[in-house]
Parts: structure tokens; sequence; C-alpha cells
């Protein structure tokens, strides 16, 4: 039971990343999901965001302590006009805290 409450909020914070990205005018996509196989992208980000001047690969997570895979993901090389970002989605402020360096 726990961990379909887990699902249902991770699910829920991601939409409302995707809806924030479609309102500034991102192209936004997000893997299908798939029995028995990491939906992650790359194992990391969550949605790929475009628009004219860049793409975005973003990991969408709720607020704690340490958020993961922040390591692993600003560690990557990162080539121009392709941003890594982690969205941290705060519960009681209802909004994200974007990182995109650390």
């Amino acid at each position: 039971m726990r961990s379909v409450k887990r699902k249902k909020r991770g699910q829920r914070i991601e939409k409302l990343a995707f809806d924030i990205l479609k309102k500034k005018r991102y192209l936004v996509w997000k893997p299908v999901k798939v029995k028995f196989h990491s939906q992650d992208i790359f194992g990391l980000f969550d949605l790929i965001a475009l628009n004219k001047n860049e793409l975005k690969l973003i990991q969408v997570q709720k607020a704690r302590k340490r958020p993961y895979k922040v390591k692993k993901i600003f560690k990557l090389p990162q080539p121009q006009k392709i941003s890594y970002e982690l969205w941290v989605y705060d519960n009681k402020s209802k909004q994200f805290k974007i990182y995109d360096k650390i």
C-alpha cells in the first residue's frame, strides 16, 4: 500500500513539472511506463523538455534531506545548449526549487 502512495505522489509531482514546462512553451516528453523496466531516461532523468534554444534533461523529486542521483547528474559531461536540472518539489510551499548546478 505504501509503495502505491509513493508512486501516485511521484506521478503527481512529475505531472506538475510537465504542466509548468508546457506553459513555458516547451515540447515535453516523458517515457512510456513499461512493466519490469526503469522508466528513467539514461537511468537518471524523468522528463525531456525542448524549445528553440535548449534541451533540458530533468529529474523530478519531492523535497527530502538529501536528494538522490544528484552527484551522478551533475558529473555528466554537459554539451552546449543542453542543461541537466533537478526539480525538487516542496509540499509546504507547493513550488519547485530548481537546481542546475551543485
